[in-house]
């Protein structure tokens, strides 16, 4: 019979992203082993037609935290009687579930007072955040099964329908297969995050200008309303507001046919650099030294100079004319200097 290896995902769309090289490499540290991986239901798409993955268990998203989702997902696993765990998430939950589920080797950092309920707990890198957290997934397995691999960026497997879809979508949004687009990502869930709508109006007016490309605006629902005022105040019918129109793989299949990507450090940065396509991240209060995007073709602004910089807080404590300053200081002319010498080569 073979090894059942099961492994606990993160919560967020980024973070998954990020563990997309452990996950898909899984296999490859357990020869003939069935890999099955456990994640949150609204990001379970990003694993399907993997080819390193049997298995999904999907966690209703009102059972990612809390007590209550310890026992729920406890009853989720335990009919797979898995070998072997991966617990990705640092919480004591993450864990304890697995516990309670009879995973019967548990792998996972230290972190969160959970060290007794993993079998290999493993100490985080120090000084803390000095690994990114790719590569830190990635380090959880090497360790776990005991071997040296080679590490991969993150690869999002597209298949035929996904880039089907996302074909379709940008024709009724009047992309046709001949267009050259941006797509941009204008806002970010952490306030502290986003470079500011007035900023993506005149970027986007400028790519329009200088390079005449079609923009698509890449989001979720609750940032639909933001994308229509950035269409209507572009004032061109070349912007087509997408957000809140794709799932997750159609998002990345309209990406992937894009001539590059713009945006703050987010979810759809990730996705981005998971489908190969050049990125444009400006950075600020998260800390790219350990979750900017894994691109093989990146610009990155960041303003390391700044006392506050990568403070990874929500918002900006700051006032008057420091607050936001990590965002603020990033200009139009930086960005677009930028994309000029990127579209040189």
């Amino acid at each position: 019979m073979s090894t059942k290896v099961l492994i606990r995902t993160p919560n967020h769309l980024g973070d998954c992203l990020m563990a997309l090289p452990m996950i898909s490499e899984a296999r490859e540290a357990y020869p003939g082993a069935s890999i099955t991986v456990l994640v949150p239901e609204n990001l379970a798409e990003l694993f399907e037609f993997n080819p390193g993955i049997d298995d999904i268990i999907t966690i209703p998203t009102s059972h990612v935290h809390g007590l209550l989702a310890v026992v729920k997902i406890k009853d989720l696993i335990s009919p797979g009687k898995f070998d072997i765990g991966y617990i990705l998430p640092p919480s004591f939950g993450a864990a304890a579930s697995f516990k309670l589920a009879g995973v019967k080797e548990r792998v996972g950092y230290i972190a969160d007072g959970r060290r007794l309920l993993l079998t290999r707990p493993l100490p985080l890198p120090t000084p803390l955040n000095s690994a990114h957290r790719s590569t830190l997934y990635f380090d959880l397995l090497r360790r776990g099964a005991g071997i040296d691999m080679e590490y991969v960026r993150p690869k999002l497997f597209l298949n035929d329908a996904d880039v089907e879809r996302g074909s379709g979508l940008l024709t009724d949004y009047g992309i046709i297969e001949d267009d050259e687009y941006a797509a941009v990502a204008f806002q970010a869930v952490a306030e502290s995050r986003r470079w500011g709508t007035a900023n993506y109006i005149d970027l986007i007016k400028y790519l329009i200008a200088n390079y005449g490309l079609k923009i698509a605006l890449i989001g979720t629902e609750d940032d639909r309303r933001v994308g229509d005022e950035i269409a209507e105040a572009a004032g061109t019918s070349e912007v087509k507001n997408l957000a809140g129109k794709t799932s997750i793989r159609e998002a990345a299949a309209v990406m992937s046919r894009a001539r590059l990507f713009v945006g703050n450090d987010s979810g759809p940065a990730h996705l981005a650099a998971a489908v190969g396509i050049p990125i444009v991240v400006l950075s600020g209060a998260d800390d790219p030294k350990s979750t900017s995007p894994m691109a093989a073709e990146k610009r990155l602004f960041y303003l390391d100079g700044l006392d506050c910089i990568s403070c990874v807080k929500n918002k900006c404590p700051l006032k008057g004319e420091q607050r936001m300053q990590c965002m603020t200081g990033i200009s139009l002319d930086m960005v677009s200097a930028e994309i000029d010498r990127l579209f040189s080569y």
